[in-house]
């Protein structure tokens, strides 16, 4: 059946603005960069980024209609300016080996925190984030 996650995915609406985010100030390794699509080796977990056209923006961005995802996303929010612009978001747990320490660093960086590091009830402590989308981070420490 299934083996493991080959790809975690998130949509954006800047892709230059979140490349920078998660390649600078969160260290990722990227491994491949498109317009519409932005890969990053999270720990040996694959994390892209995709302008999905699924972010609030003012105008839309660029699309891709090279593989069949992409195209249902296409057809699927008509990606037509007078149709209200959806919005989504994920939420992506980031492991971490000292939660205080990664904190400290990524607010002195501006990272908005909506949570400080806190216990949590199944053992293990966490702090929330959001990435430039408003995507939801969960730095998380066992």
């Amino acid at each position: 059946m299934i083996k493991r996650v080959g790809c975690v995915e998130i949509p954006v609406s800047d892709m230059e603005k979140s490349t920078a985010f998660y390649e600078n100030v969160l260290g990722l390794k990227k491994t491949y960069g498109h317009p519409v699509w932005t890969s990053f080796d999270a720990g040996g977990v694959s994390f892209a980024l995709a302008a999905s056209g699924t972010k609030k923006v003012e105008k839309h961005g660029k699309v891709c209609t090279s593989c069949s995802l992409c195209v249902l996303r296409y057809v699927a929010h008509g990606r037509k300016e007078d149709k209200p612009k959806l919005t989504a978001t994920s939420v992506l747990y980031l492991e971490v080996d000292n939660l205080n320490q990664t904190y400290k660093e990524l607010k002195e960086e501006g990272v908005k925190f909506i949570t400080e590091p806190q216990e949590q009830g199944w053992g293990g402590r966490t702090a929330v984030m959001l990435d430039p989308d408003n995507n939801i981070l969960v730095l998380s420490e066992a």
